[in-house]
């Protein structure tokens, strides 16, 4: 009878471990796929690691998703990625649909605004364009503001497809951005999102 209770206590102990590391896994995978932390900050529907943090002091939740899915992989002064999934309005973007990204030049050396897939992947499309960047986006009259068609079908000028996915989310990668950016990198300096079908 003893040597039965003891079976029954070391299996409830080992029962109850299993659960602790399934739920705990569990939670861990959740937070890292939610794209929250302590180091991020909204600026208006773009997020970012905050201006004060770098990998060097990040928390561990957001070194996790750096290692998951590795958008902030320089430091604060090399590099500043901003990413969203919705327009200027807070609504999720919908690949169906057809938005306007407009905006002017980032004050860094250089600057891209990059699409991907509901997976983290560049959109395959027909005319194999993933981004746009200072170097190959068309500007307006005035030499300093753009506007890029993000959209699944075909667009004149400056179309960024978004074909044959379920989500799209995009990424802007601003590197050595002047320390004007970075100080006052607020929702007038980025570009707009907005939705026209």
């Amino acid at each position: 009878m003893a040597l039965n209770q003891k079976v029954k206590k070391i299996a409830l102990g080992l029962g109850l471990i299993l659960l602790a590391v399934v739920l705990g896994s569990g939670i861990g995978i959740y937070n890292i796929s939610s794209g929250k932390s302590d180091s991020q900050r909204t600026i208006g529907n773009w997020k970012t690691v905050d201006k004060d943090k770098d990998l060097n002091t990040a928390d561990l939740l957001t070194i996790a998703q750096v290692a998951v899915y590795g958008p902030y992989a320089l430091t604060k002064k090399e590099v500043i990625y901003l990413s969203t999934s919705t327009d200027s309005e807070g609504n999720e973007l919908d690949p169906k649909a057809d938005y306007v990204i407009t905006g002017k030049k980032l004050d860094a050396k250089y600057w891209s605004i990059t699409a991907y897939d509901e997976n983290g992947f560049l959109i395959k499309n027909p005319i194999n364009k993933y981004s746009y960047n200072l170097e190959d986006v068309k500007y307006q009259a005035d030499s300093t503001s753009y506007k890029i068609n993000l959209s699944g079908t075909e667009k004149a000028e400056n179309w960024l497809p978004i074909n044959n996915v379920k989500k799209t989310s995009l990424i802007i990668r601003l590197y050595l951005p002047s320390d004007k950016l970075r100080e006052n990198l607020t929702v007038h300096t980025l570009p707009v999102i907005e939705k026209v079908k």
